[in-house]
């Protein structure tokens, strides 16, 4: 009985971690990609100001 318990805390456990980690992985990704369109969008609306 008690091992079974501890096999499904165990288990929570890493299911809990696995989530925390793809969530992770996720909001990182969503972080890295806008970057590119930013400083592009960033960089038209400079170039009329510097002309």
């Amino acid at each position: 009985m008690h091992t079974t318990l501890h096999l499904k805390n165990s288990l929570k456990a890493v299911a809990l971690l696995a989530c925390v980690a793809l969530a992770t992985l996720i909001v990182m990704q969503v972080q890295q990609a806008p970057h590119a369109p930013l400083l592009l969008s960033q960089a038209s609306m400079l170039l009329p100001a510097m002309g």
